[in-house]
């Protein structure tokens, strides 16, 4: 009888094992952020946020989906699928940043992702005379 019970524990357990796995991954057709920056220290107070994606994407979901933090007021430009955030006023410095593009992304087709994508940086320190 405890061989049954372990057995089909075991079975729950790989169920909802594989059901996270589905549920967390990226499908195949999804678009993805293929490439990003900045990343890493020591980045310049006015450097630009660089998000390329794997295929073009509905602009307004792109930028409804990109959030930074802390906040910082910029503009958005595009190079083909590549979104460019510009601050309009020097980032803090010596901050941790964390960006992040949100599930809501649509491609140009309006596929919706299911995943976000998150990455942090850190500005430079500046120092006082």
């Amino acid at each position: 009888m405890a061989y049954w019970i372990r057995l089909a524990l075991s079975v729950c357990a790989l169920a909802l094992l594989t059901l996270a796995l589905a549920l967390g991954s990226p499908r195949p057709d999804e678009v993805r952020v293929v490439a990003q920056e900045p990343n890493g220290g020591q980045i310049a107070l006015d450097s630009p946020i660089r998000v390329t994606f794997s295929r073009a994407v509905d602009q307004q979901s792109a930028q409804q989906s990109f959030a930074l933090v802390p906040v910082a007021r910029g503009r958005f430009t595009w190079e083909n699928s590549t979104l460019l955030f510009v601050p309009t006023q020097p980032l803090r410095p010596a901050t941790l940043y964390r960006v992040t593009i949100r599930v809501g992304l649509r491609d140009s087709r309006g596929q919706p992702n299911r995943t976000t994508t998150s990455w942090s940086f850190r500005t430079v320190t500046t120092s006082v005379p």
